[in-house]
């Protein structure tokens, strides 16, 4: 198989790289009297995969549609790979692959029609199309509905032409809005899979509200509230700021044989808390865990370890 869009990777981005692909600087965009972002700033590397993460009405699909030259900002500037969206906007398409939530596929085309349709849109080379457009069908799993039309594909089908659509011009960077939503899980899976690949060779921003999905792939994480960035960084750093980096839960049989002045001396131990019959230790290491599990003796029932998630992060950050 031919790798036209995965031709250079090279591992993990270095992250203390200044090879920056989008700058986002002072960006404001307001509907009227909403402010739907204010004052964003926000460097993307070359080749990183960025989460950007919010609530319903954070700003998230307003400040990729700037990036992409769909909207114009109130005020503040957007640069990729040096152009700018105010002067620059027809370079900037052509260097953008864009995954919509619901992505808007001619549906009476077959599925090889329409990306040969894009790609001439695109301007791909025609001693190159066919051979694309071959690649993207067997990368995304739909050779075998090359020749079926759009309308007769689910929503994980459709989905996966979309992205294949995104790639038909090689672009230089990729954002998907909400990939997976709404998909079965092996359907969502696959996809995920599919953006991993993209990783180190192609820049690419995730849109997702699924926390694990962005733990799984993101180099970093920008959690956006309110049309302003929160917290940012990657996702171990994100977790390793919650209050009690490890939560040991004991399950015991008589609550009031437990003293927690004991476990409070032991030195990993931030806090001890009792929710019924169970007690929830905050440790700042697992160092400790076998003799905390010792002070309980006989009266423990369970033991279980909980580590922060993002689900936890963004809980914290947006509340």
């Amino acid at each position: 198989m031919i790798h036209y869009f995965l031709k250079s990777r090279d591992g993990d981005v270095d992250l203390n790289s200044d090879q920056v692909m989008i700058k986002i600087d002072s960006l404001n965009k307001s509907f009227g009297r909403i402010r739907a972002l204010e004052n964003l700033n926000l460097e993307i590397k070359k080749g990183e995969l960025l989460g950007l993460i919010g609530p319903n009405g954070a700003g998230k699909t307003t400040a990729i549609r700037i990036i992409c030259c769909i909207l114009q900002p109130s005020s503040g500037e957007v640069t990729v790979g040096g152009y700018s969206i105010h002067h620059d906007q027809i370079k900037i398409k052509s260097m953008i692959g864009y995954l919509p939530e619901e992505p808007n596929l001619y549906e009476r085309f077959k599925a090889r029609d329409l990306l040969k349709y894009f790609g001439e849109l695109y301007g791909v080379p025609k001693n190159e199309i066919n051979g694309r457009i071959d690649e993207l069908l067997e990368l995304v799993g739909m050779s075998h509905r090359a020749d079926d039309r759009i309308n007769t594909f689910s929503k994980g089908l459709r989905q996966r032409i979309g992205i294949a659509r995104a790639l038909i011009h090689d672009p230089e960077v990729i954002i998907f809005d909400e990939p997976t939503m709404g998909l079965d899980p092996a359907t969502s899976r696959a996809i995920r899979n599919f953006i991993k690949e993209l990783k180190g060779d192609k820049t690419v921003i995730l849109c997702t509200h699924y926390m694990d999905e962005a733990d799984l792939l993101c180099d970093r994480v920008a959690i956006l509230n309110q049309g302003k960035i929160h917290d940012l960084g990657t996702p171990e750093y994100l977790k390793e700021k919650i209050h009690g980096d490890i939560i040991l839960q004991v399950r015991v049989h008589n609550p009031q044989k437990i003293d927690d002045a004991q476990l409070l001396a032991v030195d990993s131990v931030e806090s001890v808390n009792l929710e019924g019959n169970q007690f929830m230790i905050s440790l700042r290491s697992r160092e400790d865990i076998s003799q905390i599990i010792d002070l309980f003796g006989p009266e423990a029932i369970s033991v279980n370890t909980k580590e922060p998630t993002l689900d936890d992060v963004f809980i914290q950050t947006t509340q």
